[in-house]
C-alpha cells in the first residue's frame, strides 16, 4: 500500500492511465534563493527512523481535536487531481519550470472523467448512454477489470482502500447528478431544468427516423452529460474553498484570499503548479495527519500499513491497501465525515512536526511502480525523499517565504534546528507552534490556500471564474459541504 497522500515516486514510470493534457510547474516566489543543499546527512538525521521525524505510532492522545480523519484523503484526493511528477530525479538539481505536470493543474475532477467518454469509455457506463460514469455491478467497489485493475482516471486512487472509497463516492455523486437532472428533480448550475427527454433511441433508430430527430437524442444526452459534470466540478471546487481550507488552514486568511484573490500566486490564463504548493505546503498537510489505523465501518477496523506488505492481502483483508473492496469493507463515511447527528468522526493524527514511523521506513510496494531494490534505507523514508526532492528542486528556506510574505519567522528554538530550515519542515514546525497542532499556520496557508483559489481564479471553467456570484444550487440554503455531497451520493453512512 502507498504512504497515504502523495508519496513520490520520482524517477519511477508514469502508471499506465495518464492521458490527459500535461501542464507545468513553476515557482509562486521565484526572486528567492534556493536553500543552500545539505545533502543526505542531514535528510537521514531528519527522516531515518529515529530521528527528528520520528512521531512513533499514533496514538488516542495525538487526535486532532479540529479535524476530522476523512480530510487527509480529501486532500490527497486532490492533490491527485492536480499535480503528478514522476520525472524529476532525486539528487539532481531541476528548474521548476522544465518539469512537466502530468496532470493540468486545474481542480476539475479531471481524475474522475479523465479525458471524456469519447477518449476514455472504459471510465463510463454504456447503459446510460455514457452520461454515467463506471462502478462495480454491487456498487461497493470501482469498476475493475478482471485482473482487478480499477478502471479509473487516475491509477494512484486506487493506492489505498480509503482513497478509492472517497473516489467511488465522487463517481456516484456524478451519477446521482445525472438521474437527478433526467427526473428533473434538480436543475442545472444556473437554476434551469434539463430539456424534457426525446424518445428513447430505439424509437430513432426505426426505419422513417430523420437526421433532426437522431441529432436531437445524441444532444440530449452530451447536455445531460455536460451538465451534472459541470454540477460535479462546482460543487466539488465550493467544497475545497469553503470547507477542507477553512478546516486545515488558518480560517482568517482563507477568507481573505478567498474575498481578494491570490496576492502572491498570480499565474494569469497560463497556470501552472508552484513547486512551494506540490513539494512542500500541501505535503505538511497530509503527511503528518495520517493515523496507524481507522475504523472503517462497524465492523472492520483497517491498519494502514500490513504486517508483511509483500504478501497478498489476506482474504478477508486486515489492512488498507488498495484493491478490490467487498460490501462487508466498503466504507461507513460517517466515521470519517459529519454526515450523521448521532456519530462523531474519528480524527486525524494532530499538526506537528512528526510523520507516523511506519512512513520513515517503507517498503517497495508502498511506492507505486517501484522495482525491487529500487528503494534503499534512507529512499524508503518518506520524509528523506520529502527532504531531497526540495533540495533537487530548488525550494527556498522557511524563512526566507516567511519574510518574504511579511511573517516574522520562527525561531530557531521553535524549530528546534539552526540554520535555514527545509520549507517543507518548516511548516511542519509552524503548524504545530503557531497553529497549536490543528491546521497550518501563515506561512502554510498563504502558500496552499493561494494555490488552490489561484487555480480555480486560472480555470475559465470554475465557478470563480464562470459566474463568482455563484451560490450552491444543492445542500441547503447555498450552504454545501462534503457531507452533503456524500448524502446526495446515496453512499453508506450518509444516506
Amino acid at each position: 500500500m502507498s504512504a497515504l497522500h502523495g508519496t513520490s515516486t520520482s524517477g519511477l514510470e508514469v502508471p499506465h492511465g495518464f492521458d490527459a493534457p500535461t501542464g507545468r510547474f513553476g515557482r509562486m516566489f521565484p526572486n528567492l534563493p534556493a536553500r543552500k543543499p545539505t545533502g543526505l546527512p542531514l535528510a537521514e538525521e531528519y527522516g531515518l527512523p529515529g530521528g527528528k521525524l520520528d512521531g512513533g505510532q499514533t496514538t488516542e492522545t495525538e487526535e486532532n481535536p479540529s479535524l476530522v480523519a476523512g480530510m487527509t484523503f480529501l486532500g490527497q484526493f486532490i492533490d491527485h487531481d492536480i499535480t503528478f511528477d514522476p520525472v524529476t530525479q532525486l539528487g539532481q538539481v531541476s528548474e521548476a519550470t522544465s518539469v512537466t505536470d502530468f496532470r493540468p493543474p486545474r481542480v476539475d475532477l479531471a481524475h474522475v472523467y479523465g479525458s471524456g467518454p469519447t477518449v476514455n469509455p472504459y471510465l463510463y457506463d454504456p447503459d446510460s448512454h455514457a452520461t454515467k460514469l463506471a462502478i462495480s455491478p454491487g456498487g461497493a467497489d470501482l469498476a475493475r477489470t478482471e485482473t482487478g485493475v480499477a478502471l479509473i482516471g487516475d491509477p494512484r486512487n486506487d493506492e489505498n482502500m480509503l482513497l478509492a472509497q472517497l473516489h467511488l463516492s465522487v463517481l456516484k455523486f456524478h451519477n446521482a447528478l445525472v438521474d437527478g437532472l433526467v427526473a428533473r428533480q434538480i436543475t442545472d448550475a444556473f437554476g434551469e431544468h434539463l430539456a424534457p427527454k426525446p424518445p428513447d433511441e430505439p424509437m430513432t433508430e426505426q426505419p422513417g427516423a430523420t437526421i433532426d430527430q437522431l441529432l436531437d437524442v445524441d444532444n440530449y444526452y452530451d447536455t445531460l452529460f455536460a451538465k451534472a459534470q459541470q454540477l460535479a466540478r462546482w460543487h466539488f471546487q465550493w467544497v475545497v474553498v469553503h470547507e477542507f481550507l477553512p478546516a486545515t488552514c488558518d480560517p482568517r486568511i482563507v477568507a481573505e484570499i478567498e474575498a481578494n484573490g491570490p496576492t502572491y500566486f498570480q499565474p494569469g490564463e497560463h497556470a501552472f503548479m508552484p513547486v512551494e504548493f506540490a513539494v512542500a505546503g500541501f505535503r505538511a498537510l497530509g503527511h503528518p495527519s495520517i493515523r496507524s489505523s481507522y475504523q472503517v465501518n462497524a465492523d472492520f477496523t483497517g491498519k494502514v500499513f500490513p504486517d508483511d506488505p509483500d504478501t497478498a492481502q489476506p482474504d478477508p483483508r486486515t489492512d488498507l491497501r488498495g484493491g478490490a473492496v467487498d460490501a462487508a469493507h466498503a466504507v461507513d463515511f460517517s466515521y470519517f465525515f459529519a454526515t450523521q447527528p448521532s456519530r462523531t468522526p474519528h480524527r486525524a493524527k494532530k499538526f506537528d512536526a512528526t510523520l507516523n514511523t511506519q512512513l520513515l521506513d517503507l517498503p517497495v510496494t508502498a511506492v507505486p511502480g517501484a522495482k525491487a531494490g529500487a528503494l534503499g534505507r534512507p529512499l524508503g523514508s518518506l520524509a528523506v525523499r520529502n527532504l531531497l526532492r526540495s533540495e533537487s528542486l530548488g525550494l527556498p528556506s522557511g524563512q526566507d517565504v516567511a519574510r518574504r510574505i511579511g511573517e516574522k519567522p520562527l525561531s530557531d528554538h521553535q524549530l528546534d534546528a539552526t540554520g535555514p530550515a527545509y520549507l517543507w519542515y518548516y511548516l511542519l514546525k509552524e503548524a504545530q507552534v503557531v497553529g497549536k497542532e490543528e491546521r497550518l499556520g501563515p506561512v502554510g496557508t498563504r502558500i496552499v490556500a493561494e494555490t488552490l483559489i489561484g487555480l480555480l481564479d486560472a480555470d475559465p471553467g470554475s465557478y470563480r471564474s464562470t459566474y463568482p456570484t455563484w451560490r450552491p444550487t444543492l445542500g441547503h440554503r447555498g450552504k454545501f459541504g462534503i457531507a452533503d455531497l456524500l448524502k446526495f451520493a446515496g453512499v453508506p453512512g450518509a444516506r
